[in-house]
């Protein structure tokens, strides 16, 4: 059936909620896990200090033992 020209469909998206949306998402990770996350980061900084200054010492080990041979 043609009921004459097509009507213009309005995309008329509701956003009401959007605000309580956004904050609803700013709380998605619990307070708990987000604290063990940041010991979990610095406990890794910690470890990356010490790789990197065992590195150091490793290097001054081998360059000592060539000096020594």
């Amino acid at each position: 059936r043609d009921e004459g020209p097509p009507r213009e469909i309005q995309d008329v998206r509701d956003n009401s909620k959007d605000g309580e949306y956004w904050e609803a998402l700013t709380h998605i990770i619990p307070p708990r896990k987000l604290k063990l996350w940041d010991a979990l980061g610095a406990a890794l900084l910690e470890y990356h200090k010490v790789l990197t200054r065992r590195s150091e010492l490793f290097s001054e080990a081998t360059a000592l033992q060539r000096q020594n041979s």
